[in-house]
């Protein structure tokens, strides 16, 4: 499937983290962010977590809440659950509910339910030829995810893999700054084609976001040329 709604999702973040630098803090401050986004982005995510991991360590961790930082937490001290498993594998796994019987991960799926965690979609976060990590949410509700989910955070994992390898790298900051920049000016043209579908079809911001990617999917269009067609405009406008 084509990536680049995943980008005009991650617009927002992008500009979030337009100030950040090269710092030891930059890595943490982009995690963070991204548990956020990830948490706002999925219906029904009670909180979300994001884990860079290396040779089954945690290098860094990103979490919304301590609910989520302790189920995280958790699945390495047990050495099992779906973040884990997301990967090490480079696939995308889903827990419906931690009290079914006969769970794959029956360990940390007793404690998570104890905690009242009841359901958790996770991805992998892949850069290249190599997972970096895993993004995950959570729910208190059973069931709270299903395909539609997944797809959603595994488009938008990939533009988040994408972000955490800069900022690991020795990119310069004017060069982050340049890609913030296009983000930016990308998430001001979607905001007025949301805008638009919402006063033509009396839905609200996230309803408008999904009609937008719905029509780029049909189409087989990037979402920016379906803001852009729907906008009248003939360019991004400016940041």
């Amino acid at each position: 499937m084509d990536s680049e709604p995943n980008l005009n999702e991650l617009a927002v973040v992008f500009g979030r983290v337009r100030g950040l630098l090269l710092t030891e803090q930059t890595v943490q401050h982009a995690i963070d962010l991204l548990a956020e986004a990830a948490r706002d982005l999925i219906p029904g995510a009670s909180g979300a977590g994001v884990s860079l991991i290396h040779q089954g360590q945690r290098t860094s961790t990103g979490a919304t809440d301590t609910l989520v930082r302790r189920a995280d937490e958790l699945q390495y001290e047990l050495s099992e659950g779906p973040c884990l498993s997301a990967w090490s594998t480079s696939s995308p796994v889903r827990t419906d509910d931690t009290l079914a019987p006969d769970q794959r991960w029956a360990r940390w799926a007793a404690a998570a339910a104890a905690m009242s965690v009841r359901s958790c979609q996770s991805v992998p976060l892949i850069q290249g030829r190599t997972t970096i990590g895993a993004m995950k949410v959570y729910s208190m509700d059973a069931g709270a995810f299903d395909e539609t989910t997944e797809r959603a955070l595994t488009r938008f994992a990939v533009p988040a893999a994408a972000l955490l390898s800069h900022v690991q790298t020795t990119e310069t900051p004017q060069q982050i700054r340049s890609e913030l920049s296009a983000a930016l000016q990308l998430r001001d043209r979607i905001g007025m084609a949301k805008g638009i579908l919402m006063a033509q079809l009396g839905i609200d911001d996230r309803s408008a976001f999904r009609e937008l990617v719905s029509r780029a999917e049909e189409g087989r269009r990037s979402v920016a040329d379906i803001a852009l067609e729907l906008t009248g405009g003939s360019g991004t406008p400016a940041a």
